[in-house]
């Protein structure tokens, strides 16, 4: 009997008013971020169909890192399949058939975002300052609590000045350094007996930064391997993510395991006050209802956009009259567009919100890669009413039908078979019992959103086996609204790159 080999991929995922909006990515700038967004819509509409009417959520540049370090593995009619699974751009198109794809390109790409999302180290003299000031501010504020007692009205109005002038200074530098939390790890686990590819091995570890293989024994230890995998999986995403593999996904056949994990934690840039949130009716469809908390703020520092049934754009008036037939939001069948930055700027959340409580199936169908590039191109800055349910979601899936649905098929084939999965890039063994396949791919997934911010993480796991009109005279400015009532869209992204790192839909807060 035939000993196949397993290969386990892991890929796990796992906030100040006014501030200027980041300027929208150059389309085109990084094949990995046009990809991973494409993949994005992709899988969406797949899990939507898998699973109708729930929620979902994950992470699209979780599972484009962890399938793009499977891809350098891969060859010939497989290679193929996965790069166009992955949604990878002409550009990336070579005319060899054994590697037909510029995966150098792509890996130097992933590494660039790689790079974007690697906490910096902050220089010792701001954090020497950041301690000065914060002692300046506690003693400035002491100043004036005393003179305030004393009755030195004239004075302490004088000493609070101070004390406004250094919290300002403060504060510039803490959004510098503490604008929001956001990890992104990857390690390579392999079985120390296994004749993987050397130049395999050096090139995941020089663009994805796994800091070598980690020689384990899959033979002889496999459940000790995927404790230990688990636990990695978990210190990367805070604990949010636990249990990834299940039990029995790893066995003595088991050889190799990529694993990558995002975490992210920010705080609004405008956090939503708790006393402005009350049990309001969320609009499930079909007239039924549930009490949910909805947040409300008059939010000055979002990004606003409206859009018509059919993805146009509708533009919004920047003023009213209240005059009969004014036309202010799209009709029923369009949706508005909302988003609310984190605190830094550089990451935020946007919310596509339809207008019909049973909207959302028609904003569905217009859900592409490029949709929501031109959607979030449109975004405009203006002060806006927003109302948002707080949420927390918990999702797991297995994303071997969706992936194969998307055209990754040869992959998950025994390579004995004439159509087997060719990953002859990571092994040098010829022989066809002891080459890798895909068996499964696992992803699990954590979003919680509240007053403060929001948390999320999420991780992939990838089994491989061997086997208008003119302005009236009396206008007054408009400022929309954005009730997220009803079940709605919603994504985390990186603004200067314009990367997803999140996509999901709520349709009911309560799960």
């Amino acid at each position: 009997m035939p000993s196949f080999l397993r290969a386990l991929l892991l890929a796990g995922l796992a906030l100040a008013p006014a501030i200027l909006p980041a300027a929208e990515p150059r389309a085109g700038t990084n094949p990995a971020v046009t990809a991973s967004n494409e993949l994005a819509a992709a899988l969406y509409g797949q899990l939507a169909k898998e699973k109708p009417g729930k929620n979902l959520f994950f992470s699209p540049y979780s599972l484009s890192a962890a399938l793009a370090m499977a891809a350098e593995g891969a060859r010939g009619e497989t290679a193929l399949q996965m790069g166009k699974a992955l949604q990878l751009p002409a550009s990336l198109r070579k005319s060899g058939e054994d590697v037909p794809w510029d995966t150098a390109a792509l890996n130097a790409a992933m590494s660039e975002l790689l790079e974007r999302f690697t906490p910096k180290p902050v220089p010792n003299e701001v954090r020497a300052k950041i301690d000065r000031l914060r002692k300046e501010l506690d003693e400035a504020n002491k100043r004036v609590s005393e003179l305030e007692k004393g009755r030195k009205l004239q004075e302490a109005y004088s000493a609070s000045a101070k004390a406004r002038s250094l919290a300002g200074e403060l504060n510039k530098l803490l959004e510098q350094v503490d604008q929001y939390e956001l990890r992104v790890a990857n390690a390579l686990w392999a079985e120390k007996s296994y004749p993987f590819q050397p130049s395999y091995l050096e090139t995941i570890h020089k663009y994805y930064r796994t800091g070598g293989a980690f020689p384990v024994d899959f033979q002889h230890q496999p459940e000790a391997v995927r404790k230990q995998i688990n636990a990695w999986v978990e210190e990367q995403t805070n604990s949010r993510i636990r249990e990834l593999i299940p039990a029995r996904a790893i066995d003595e056949l088991t050889r190799l395991v990529l694993t990558n994990a995002i975490y992210f934690k920010g705080m609004w840039a405008e956090p939503f006050e708790a006393r402005g949130t009350k049990d309001e009716d969320f609009l499930l469809g079909e007239g039924k209802k549930a009490r949910v908390p909805l947040m409300q703020k008059n939010l000055g520092s979002g990004r606003y956009a409206a859009f018509n049934g059919d993805g146009s754009f509708f533009n919004t008036p920047r003023t009213m009259t209240g005059a009969k037939g004014e036309v202010l939001y799209p009709d029923r069948k369009g949706f508005l567009a909302l988003e609310m930055p984190y605190k830094g700027g550089d990451l935020a959340m946007v919310l596509l919100v339809p207008r019909a409580e049973d909207g959302l199936a028609e904003l569905e169908k217009h859900l592409s890669g490029a949709n929501l590039s031109t959607w979030l191109g449109k975004l405009d800055p203006r002060s806006v009413e927003a109302y948002v349910p707080r949420f927390k979601l918990e999702t797991e899936y297995e994303l071997k039908a969706a992936l194969k649905a998307v055209g990754m098929v040869r992959a998950f084939v025994d390579p004995r078979k004439p159509d087997g999965a060719q990953f002859d890039g990571m092994s040098v063994t010829k022989d066809p019992a002891h080459k890798l396949y895909v068996t499964k791919v696992v992803h699990k997934a954590f979003v919680e959103v509240n007053e403060k911010g929001t948390e999320a993480a999420a991780a992939t796991a990838v089994i491989v086996a061997m086997p208008t009109s003119a302005r009236p005279p009396m206008a007054r400015p408009f400022t929309p609204t954005v009730r997220a009532d009803r079940p709605f869209v919603f994504l985390i992204r990186d603004r200067k790159t314009g990367t997803v790192l999140f996509l999901g839909r709520v349709t009911n807060p309560k799960g």
